[in-house]
């Protein structure tokens, strides 16, 4: 299939849910800024999780979309929410420190999201990238998949093999330039909260 040059950008802002389904051989990379001043060229990569068959991730910033197991600790809220978790703070029902997990990223303003693999009939791709979310707001991303048992789900994400494959190699490199393309985020929050 012609691959075509620009992929696919989605801003992520307030009140946004969306789900990925991912195939084996997706990676999906976590880049973002160490801060403000950096250029586009001091872009990091804070993670990056080789996704399977039958996984999935939600990007949500939606207090009704985050997971029924997963509960905010009050120093990860901000504006509204924190007026909808009063009635927990008050009554001392939430977690001692904020939740995390192998399967977790709390995606800041400013950082970005590449999911690179290879095209399909439901998915355009660009030099090998499905999409790159532009996060304009705080958000959860939550991957998931059926786990059988606590070791599948501690190494979410975990690569396959000791050394990628060359043409995952290039689709990486590929997403890191197209995100470096896009040049500074226009909103950077130095911590992560939802609200």
């Amino acid at each position: 299939m012609p691959e075509t040059m620009t992929p696919e950008i989605i801003t992520v802002r307030r009140d946004m849910t969306l789900r990925w389904p991912c195939r084996g051989g997706d990676f999906l990379m976590w880049l973002g800024f160490s801060d403000v001043f950096s250029g586009p060229e001091a872009i990091q990569c804070h993670d990056l999780w080789e996704m399977r068959d039958a996984s999935h991730v939600t990007i949500t910033n939606r207090l009704e979309d985050l997971p029924p197991w997963f509960r905010l600790h009050p120093k990860g809220v901000c504006d509204s929410f924190v007026y909808k978790l009063l009635p927990q703070v008050e009554k001392g029902d939430y977690p001692s420190e904020p939740m995390d997990g192998p399967n977790l990223w709390r995606l800041k303003s400013g950082d970005r999201v590449a999911w690179v693999g290879a095209e399909r009939p439901d998915r355009r791709s660009a030099n090998g990238i499905l999409a790159i979310l532009d996060c304009r707001e705080s958000a959860l991303a939550v991957g998931a998949a059926d786990w059988e048992s606590v070791q599948e789900f501690a190494g979410f994400g975990a690569p396959t093999t000791a050394e990628m494959k060359p043409d995952d190699v290039a689709r990486c490199q590929a997403a890191v330039s197209a995100v470096k393309k896009l040049g500074l985020a226009r909103e950077w929050a130095p911590e992560w909260r939802l609200g």
